[in-house]
């Protein structure tokens, strides 16, 4: 059980570093991917990390591409 907590706390500070969309949506795959078996419990902290990583980063996103 200790385990899934400190797994959980990692994939937190990684998702809280992340400085752009695209580190942001490659380390939210990886957190899903390892997420499958755990309860909504153990998911929540990951997942509100994802979005007010989500929230700030969007600010940042380019209108059009050019």
């Amino acid at each position: 059980m200790a385990d899934i907590a400190l797994e959980v706390e990692r994939y937190e500070k990684k998702i809280r570093n992340c400085e752009t969309m695209t580190d942001l949506l490659l380390t939210m795959s990886a957190w899903q991917n390892y997420a499958r078996g755990l309860t909504e419990e153990q998911r929540r902290p990951v997942d509100l990390a994802y979005i007010e990583v989500e929230a700030r980063l969007l600010k940042t996103v380019s209108k059009t591409p050019w």
